[in-house]
């Protein structure tokens, strides 16, 4: 009986800390979604057909530094919190600066800015 409410308990504890975070780039136009309930990161944009990774795991690399990994290794993202992101254009200055390693991101050196369900950008304001 306590093992089946330890394992009740880790589970909601981890669906309660599901997140997604959103990144957007501009030039190319492109917004990334990724969900760590579904580990799926997914890319669309005005002239993008949209598409998903599956199987992206969220890994930890050092104190306010995150990668998004494919199954097979590849590096996709890094993501800094630094609340020094920026899409490029806006002055919305985002939670998390970001690059991009795929071949979609042609341009700003694949640089983007992220916010997500716990952290927001500011738009526009200073933190």
């Amino acid at each position: 009986m306590k093992k089946t409410i330890i394992a009740i308990t880790l589970l909601l504890a981890s669906i309660s800390q599901a997140d997604i975070i959103k990144c957007s780039f501009t030039e190319p136009f492109i917004n990334t979604t990724y969900s760590t309930s579904k580990s799926e990161l997914s890319y669309e944009g005005a002239d993008l057909k949209k598409f998903s990774v599956k199987n992206v795991s969220f890994q930890i690399k050092s104190a306010g530094v995150f990668e998004l990994v494919s199954k097979d290794g590849k590096f996709l993202q890094i993501l800094t919190l630094n609340n020094q992101g920026s899409n490029g254009m806006s002055d919305t200055i985002y939670p998390f600066e970001v690059k991009d390693n795929s071949s979609v991101m042609t341009a700003n050196g694949g640089f983007g800015g992220c916010s997500s369900n716990y952290l927001k950008s500011n738009e526009g304001k200073t933190f």
